[in-house]
């Protein structure tokens, strides 16, 4: 097994200190940031699951949950499965945990409306199977975790996913698989703790599943349909072009119904993306950009050093040119100064803050640090 990470190692270092084209160890870079393993939820979403922190919505049309949250902009509240037997003594918890024995709350009713939709399914509820105190319990939990993520990391990763494609796992027929088509960003908000949550579709485009789509075109050699996040966007439309494209996969299927509320992050497959020499103009290509080619095979010459941590700034960056939008104190004014002379520089340090100290390393893991990396 050692032989084996040594091996592992080597190829690893070799690659960037290879002789290969900026391009190629780029791609190489590039393949790392995929996940298409089955932990990744955006190809396995956990379904009806009592530890995951996700939400199975059921009996509902994503169409039409496409449209009230998305066409319409108006906001979804939840409904709790109607309670079946009164739980025994001392199983309450358990009653209260065992959410998939639960009735529809709404009665199967077949009663449309002038549009030929049924009524049920075109409302603002949205039917679970959990017990009232479980879903409760489990919008709390995405409530305030959709909020510290936020808050923490600048970005939303809570979804709401309309439709999946039921695949089965190549190497074991037995492992089927639930992946979400179309992800809407959407946010949980309430008035007051004595109201109900309500879901509301944000003010960000809704995207497919671009983890999917690299999964099926990397793996298994299906294109997926072309996607574009318009105001005519047709969720049936785009669940029929998928249900189209997998047909050479009799075993796998469309759910276009399936919904499912939880946690789901692009973040690394976007980067992925970026990434791509393709998508950038053909004269401005990241690759072909000193701080690149220096970074991943020329390596990086030593420039003139920043201004030294004693040094009087006054004498080197005179008032006119300190035009900040904030106050700076001088390790942020000599930062912002080198920037402006159009110096690449690595700032570490925490935030607010920049030390003028060109040292190559820091004795303190925590002493913030402004360094050039290239001319």
């Amino acid at each position: 097994m050692n032989d084996i990470y040594a091996e592992q190692t080597d190829s690893e270092k070799s690659v960037f200190e290879s002789n290969l084209p900026v391009e190629a160890k780029i791609e190489r870079a590039r393949t790392d940031l995929l996940d298409l393993g089955a932990r990744n939820r955006l190809l396995n979403v956990p379904r009806f699951s009592k530890s995951a922190k996700t939400i199975d919505v059921v009996d509902e049309k994503s169409a039409e949950v496409f449209r009230i949250l998305v066409t319409e902009g108006k906001a979804m509240t939840f409904l709790a499965g109607a309670k079946g037997r009164e739980p025994k003594d001392g199983d309450a918890k358990q009653a209260d945990e065992d959410e998939s024995l639960l009735e529809l709350a709404l009665p199967g009713d077949d009663e449309r409306d002038e549009g030929g939709r049924l009524l049920r399914h075109a409302d603002t509820k949205l039917q679970t199977r959990m017990t009232p105190n479980g879903l409760q319990k489990r919008l709390l939990d995405l409530y305030f975790d959709a909020r510290t993520l936020e808050e923490e990391q600048g970005v939303n990763i809570l979804y709401l996913g309309l439709g999946t494609l039921k695949w089965i796992d190549p190497n074991n027929a037995e492992n089927v698989r639930y992946a979400p088509l179309i992800l809407v960003p959407v946010s949980l908000e309430r008035g007051s703790a004595a109201e109900r949550f309500k879901l509301r579709a944000r003010h960000e485009e809704f995207a497919s599943n671009l983890s999917l789509e690299a999964f099926m075109d990397r793996i298994h050699k299906i294109r997926m349909p072309e996607f574009e996040a318009t105001d005519d966007f047709s969720f049936e439309a785009y669940a029929s072009a998928v249900a189209a494209a997998i047909t050479v996969k009799p075993t796998w299927s469309v759910q276009p119904d399936d919904i499912v509320l939880g946690f789901f992050s692009f973040a690394k497959f976007l980067m992925y993306r970026d990434l791509d020499p393709s998508l950038w103009p053909a004269d401005k290509k990241f690759t072909e950009r000193p701080l690149i080619t220096s970074l991943v095979s020329n390596g990086f010459s030593r420039t003139e050093e920043l201004l030294a941590e004693d040094a009087h700034i006054d004498r080197h960056i005179s008032p006119a040119e300190m035009t900040h939008i904030v106050d700076a104190d001088s390790s942020q004014t000599v930062a912002i100064h080198e920037a402006r002379k159009g110096r690449d520089l690595v700032i570490q340090g925490p935030r607010g803050r920049a030390s003028r100290r060109p040292s190559q390393t820091s004795s303190h893991p925590r002493s913030p640090t402004a360094r050039p990396c290239c001319s």
